[in-house]
């Protein structure tokens, strides 16, 4: 004898959806069908009106026809797909609301494991409690620290006994509420996890290209920047464009007059494009020239000193 398992309320309702919308889907593509058959038969009717026999009303009868069926034809389909949306939208809101019933379900019950747990260890807590507050009573007249933990316990027994009658009030209400939507589900303490440490991008810097060159970024990828036009490269290869006159600032006034004159019109492989990466840059202080864009260090203005030949020095004591 076969079983028949009994579908639940969510999987009829998932199973509704997905119905609504696959039938969605297809109403898509009739429609987009028709609008191209439509499109076409409007061709047709221009193309006959401008050039056909106009004296041919067969002809222009048959043609007017076939843009009124395909017009009719889109214009019910795309009323379907209207009517259809509400009820995908029904159905799309009655899951979401299952779905929380699921959820606060399973909360509420959660909390009443808990709220038992509870009920179960108070008594068990005081009872203890109160047996250690008996033992240290005992000593307490000539231990005074045992007086005190005496006093201490006794005291936070009153205190747990007096909060314990309130919160196990308060909490045996919560189940109710949170299944009936009246309170927020309560928030699960989250878990502390390895954070992935965040990598500061590599520092850029945008330069105007006066000619085509060719680099390749932070992660090694070829790049190509065009003559004419703005290029954003690491700070190094930016620096070296600027040092050998390939490039210069986006601040320079050659760049409002001379940008997108190519037109787009690039060859990456010509002869005369630029390979910044081979270019050899000279040991020592890193280029600082007019064309840098740091308005603090343009302004700074430095400048070569002047060295005269080696001397020695010869020290006698």
């Amino acid at each position: 004898m076969a079983l028949f398992k009994r579908k639940s309320k969510m999987e009829k309702l998932q199973k509704h959806l997905t119905e609504l919308r696959s039938r969605a889907a297809a109403l898509s593509d009739k429609r987009a069908s028709a609008e191209t058959a439509l499109a076409e038969a409007m061709v047709d009717r221009e193309k006959h009106m401008l050039t056909g026999d106009l004296a041919d009303e067969q002809t222009a009868h048959k043609l007017q026809a076939k843009v009124d069926s395909y017009q009719s034809q889109w214009s019910g389909i795309a009323a379907a797909l209207v009517a259809l949306q509400p009820q995908i939208t029904d159905i799309e809101q009655k899951i979401a609301a299952e779905q929380e019933g699921i959820q606060r379900a399973a909360a509420a019950n959660k909390l009443d494991r808990q709220i038992a747990a509870i009920e179960t260890a108070l008594p068990k807590y005081l009872e203890h409690s109160r047996v250690l507050a008996d033992a240290l009573a005992e000593i307490a007249h000539w231990h005074f620290e045992s007086g005190q933990m005496t006093s201490f316990i006794v005291g936070d027994m009153g205190q747990v006994e007096v909060a314990a009658g309130f919160a196990l009030a308060e909490l045996k209400r919560m189940p109710g509420a949170i299944r009936e939507g009246q309170q927020a589900i309560p928030r699960d303490v989250p878990q502390s996890g390895l954070v992935a440490e965040i990598k500061p991008l590599p520092p850029t810097q945008t330069v105007f290209m006066l000619r085509s060159a060719k680099y390749h970024d932070h992660d090694g990828r070829a790049r190509f920047a065009g003559q004419y036009e703005d290029a954003m490269m690491p700070v190094p290869t930016a620096q070296r464009a600027l040092h050998h006159g390939v490039a210069v600032s986006v601040a320079d006034p050659r760049r409002a007059q001379l940008r997108g004159a190519r037109g787009g019109d690039f060859n990456p492989s010509a002869s005369d494009v630029v390979d910044l990466d081979a270019i050899e840059e000279p040991k020592g202080v890193p280029y600082i020239g007019s064309d840098i864009a740091d308005p603090v260090l343009r302004a700074a203005n430095f400048q070569p000193l002047d060295r005269g030949p080696e001397r020695m020095l010869k020290v006698t004591p």
